[in-house]
């Protein structure tokens, strides 16, 4: 792909969770950002920031919940207790995601109301990937995802890996959403097979089934923005639940191997974990950093599994308990089922240490990568 700089009326626009201090969150945005300007055209983060969103990543988290589709707004005692825990690295990791934010979303103040956000300017605006239609999430459904913005011009709206998560719609809530979609979006894909396949009963056409975004550069292009750490050759745990199995067998490796384990996902319990060392200061540069120089990687999170395969390295991911369609799929995708061990099951060493074909794996991401390269590219023009 060529990287002219588009021209006139060509600028696309992102619509997505570039506001949350997390790394597939900001590294999935950066993703669908730099592919789009591989592609020619100039594209940009939309910055809309709704503070019932954005506001649980604050030191003293602010969040939300929609009763009688009125927000009512709350201090998170147990958020702020929690990065009160973390100390000083709470301060670093913030500064890291800002910094990150900055340097490669976007520099422009947050919106916060969807009835301010202009898309005139933009030929193409792309909503997503990520879950921009869990109401669960966005504190019932939010306008901008649904694409109900005043002034939206002549512009193109298409969802690119766009998801509803775990949640369980009513039918109130799936109806909502099947209206905004017929009536605002040119075209969706979303990023849950069966997610597509409920969209396509529903709504009478096509949807496609699309990879994240961060799949779409390879292995070499994100080992340019990482920022190794000074350590090295150590099991990098990174979990997004509790999961006892999980931190069993990440120290009984660490026993038998006698190699430190580094946790760099924000604490999810007030019990500290005897063995499991935290590092949790850094931003997306410096996660990418720890999986590029892990020893092995032990996870449940689906970005935690994306990275182990594009980064190559010996892994192993243990099913999350709600948010697991998404890891399942991918790893169906790329023949790697044997990588996850499901609940009950035993995770034996054999499961980590058993070789992999990268070189297959490339292919079938090929394969898979060409449908939503077709999918992008069909939109932007």
């Amino acid at each position: 792909m060529s990287e002219k700089k588009g021209g006139a009326g060509e600028m696309v626009g992102i619509l997505t969770f570039y506001w949350a201090d997390d790394y597939g969150a900001m590294l999935q945005a950066y993703a669908l950002k730099r592919y789009i300007e591989k592609s020619g055209k100039q594209a940009e983060i939309i910055p809309y920031a709704p503070l019932r969103l954005s506001g649980r990543y604050h030191f003293i988290p602010i969040t939300a919940v929609c009763r009688k589709k009125r927000v009512k707004y709350y201090f998170n005692h147990w958020i702020f207790t929690r990065n009160l825990s973390t100390g000083i690295a709470f301060y670093k990791r913030r500064k890291n995601m800002r910094e990150f934010r900055q340097n490669y979303l976007t520099k422009e103040p947050p919106i916060k109301c969807a009835e301010k956000l202009l898309l005139k300017k933009y030929s193409c605006v792309f909503v997503g990937s990520d879950q921009v239609w869990n109401p669960e999430i966005t504190i019932g459904f939010d306008d901008a995802y649904l694409g109900k913005m005043k002034d939206k011009g002549d512009c193109r709206l298409a969802a690119y890996g766009a998801s509803f998560g775990s949640a369980r719609l009513s039918e109130q809530e799936c109806n909502e959403l099947v209206e905004a979609v017929q009536n605002n979006f040119a075209e969706i894909s979303l990023r849950e097979q069966r997610a597509s396949d409920c969209m396509t009963r529903l709504l009478h056409r096509d949807v496609a089934n699309v990879l994240d975004p961060t799949l779409l550069l390879d292995g070499e292009e994100w080992e340019q923005i990482g920022r190794e750490p000074v350590e090295k050759g150590y099991i990098l745990f990174y979990h997004t639940e509790e999961n006892r199995q999980m931190t069993d067998y990440a120290r009984k490796l660490s026993e038998t191997f006698h190699k430190k384990v580094i946790q760099v996902s924000m604490p999810t319990s007030l019990n500290p974990k005897p063995g499991i060392q935290l590092r949790v200061s850094g931003g997306p540069e410096e996660f990418l950093g720890y999986v590029r120089n892990s020893w092995c990687v032990v996870t449940n999170s689906f970005h935690g599994t994306v990275f182990s395969i594009l980064l190559e390295k010996q892994f192993l991911v243990f099913a999350h308990s709600s948010r697991n369609e998404r890891i399942e799929s991918i790893l169906k995708k790329l023949d790697l089922e044997s990588r996850l061990v499901n609940e009950g099951e035993e995770a034996g060493e054999r499961k980590m240490w058993s070789k992999i074909d990268w070189q297959k794996t490339k292919e079938y991401l090929k394969r898979e990568k060409a449908v939503s390269e077709k999918f992008i590219n069909r939109n932007i023009g």
